[in-house]
């Protein structure tokens, strides 16, 4: 008997019962009568909605057996009791049944509406019950699954980190041949890329819990998109024994999204195929016009999915491999940005599988644009244009600042450090710099105070000032904008996108 339809169990006198039994049932209240107390007592589980019981079946045995199954309760539950009783009695002849707190007396006569409407506030009551214990089911498998997410994200983290405190104890050496060196900062630079990811990836998911993520929609042609992003994933996967092949429409297939937030739902499917797929298979990304909507399948000949897996499979932090050596790695968030990106364009993210071993297929449906003439966006990388720049640094984590300032010195321009807010307003007026590099977090003044004050500052109103922070939601960047920032850039940042940055600084010093 489901929870929907709970049954009052019914301990009374044959006629009382029979009678009991007829009136709520005809109410729509299932009822099962018991002529024994014991049997009554062994009957009570999960599906009891209330006991019906009627006083001259009370014992001094039977109320010990109630009592002691009704205290082994989980602390969710408070078991209804109706109590039956005559007028005019003393209905407290078992001390320790009266204890049990959640016991209605009816007393006799009584009319028929009475006991039904105490019957269906029971089984009211009752319900409830059963909902706050859904709930905190609920919340520990939430909770449990938070634990092993940290316990996932602390492994995560500490793997890049052993290779960049090995590089770095080898560059310092000061042994490494130029070979040796430039193999060691690749090496560092591919484990930052890969933590950076994490922590973007954290952050993704919050921003789309709150709501917090604006999309930056223009016309994208989804099958040149595509083309592109396989491409970038291909060595990665032929270095796995596995092929990646695509199947695109002949001409544009536009949809009307934001770009990056498009790359960031297939490169997560793309690493996913790639990850579960055994050397010798392929993955194929398959792009197509269905009932008015672009969908892109990833479809790939992997492990599969468990059926009880796949409801769940875009629920934050689950996870396929729980296993100790964790040979796959991930945090269980790729496939919930997936979801919660295709939703924000009006599509939707589903995932398919025959099950362990016969592979699985995601799908993104997507609106179509109202036309096909998709945008394309050069990007192209300016050249490094000749001279330097005058750049102040401010920042408060003193590594970060001393690597920024070796980086830059590197390229030729000349810099000034300071590390507290009122610092870098007082460098900046002694050194008169080209552009700021602020972070926002400052002790002392925020970098959002330094910025207003640089631009009060006589000589200094038209300085570039560049947010380099962590801090990097929608909201962070409006915020660095009123207060006077030219630019936002989230740690960490790539290093060619500075360079980007001041070169065009540069080729702008030098145009006609």
């Amino acid at each position: 008997m489901s929870e929907d339809r709970l049954a009052i169990l019914v301990l009374a006198p044959r006629r009382d019962s029979e009678l009991a039994a007829r009136v709520l049932g005809a109410r729509g209240h299932a009822c099962v009568r018991f002529d024994r107390g014991d049997a009554l007592v062994a009957a009570i589980d999960e599906t009891t909605g209330a006991l019906l019981i009627a006083e001259e079946a009370l014992s001094e045995a039977f109320a010990e057996q109630l009592v002691d199954a009704l205290s082994r309760q989980p602390p969710w539950s408070d078991l209804p009791i109706l109590l039956v009783a005559h007028q005019g009695r003393n209905h407290a002849r078992f001390p320790q049944f009266a204890i049990l707190g959640n016991v209605a007396v009816l007393t006799r006569p009584m009319a028929i509406d009475a006991i039904v409407s105490a019957a269906a506030s029971a089984l009211r009551a009752r319900r409830r019950q059963f909902q706050v214990r859904d709930l905190l089911r609920s919340q520990h498998e939430d909770a449990q699954r938070k634990d092993e997410f940290l316990a996932m994200l602390a492994h995560e983290l500490r793997n890049p980190l052993a290779p960049v405190r090995f590089a770095a104890h080898a560059l310092a050496t000061g042994e490494l041949p130029p070979q040796g060196v430039r193999t060691t900062a690749a090496l560092i630079g591919r484990q930052v890329a890969h933590m950076a990811r994490i922590v973007d990836d954290l952050l993704d998911v919050s921003r789309v819990t709150r709501g917090k993520i604006v999309l930056e929609r223009e016309s994208v042609n989804l099958a040149g998109l595509v083309r592109r992003i396989a491409e970038d994933h291909a060595s990665t996967a032929a270095a796995r024994g596995v092929a990646v092949r695509t199947r695109l429409p002949v001409g544009d297939l536009a949809v009307h999204g934001d770009r990056t937030r498009l790359k960031q739902i297939l490169d997560n499917l793309l690493d996913n195929a790639i990850k579960f797929s055994p050397p010798g298979t392929e993955v194929v990304v398959d792009v197509a016009e269905r009932d008015g909507h672009a969908t892109l399948a990833v479809v790939d000949r992997g492990e599969g999915i468990a059926p009880d897996l796949l409801p769940r499979l875009f629920q934050p932090f689950q996870q396929a491999d729980r296993s100790l050596d964790r040979r796959r790695g991930g945090l269980g968030l790729g496939l919930a940005l997936v979801r919660a990106l295709a939703r924000l364009h009006g599509g939707e993210a589903t995932a398919a599988s025959e099950g362990p071993g016969r592979g699985s297929t995601f799908t993104v449906r997507l609106p179509r644009a109202a036309s096909d003439h998709a945008s394309v966006r050069p990007a192209p990388r300016q050249a490094p244009a000749r001279g330097s720049l005058r750049v102040l640094i401010a920042e408060d984590n003193r590594d970060a600042a001393e690597s920024l300032r070796m980086l830059l010195q590197l390229s030729g321009h000349l810099v000034a450090v300071a590390h507290t807010g009122p610092a870098a307003v007082d460098e900046a007026r002694r050194f008169r710099p080209d552009v700021v590099l602020c972070d926002i977090g400052l002790p002392g003044m925020s970098g959002y105070e330094v910025a207003r004050r640089l631009r009060r500052e006589e000589g200094l109103e038209t300085v570039r000032l560049i947010a380099v922070t962590g801090y990097g939601t929608d909201e962070d960047r409006d915020h660095a904008v009123a207060a006077g920032f030219d630019r936002h850039l989230r740690k960490p940042v790539e290093p060619g996108v500075l360079m980007d940055e001041f070169a065009g600084m540069l080729a702008a010093r030098v145009a006609p």
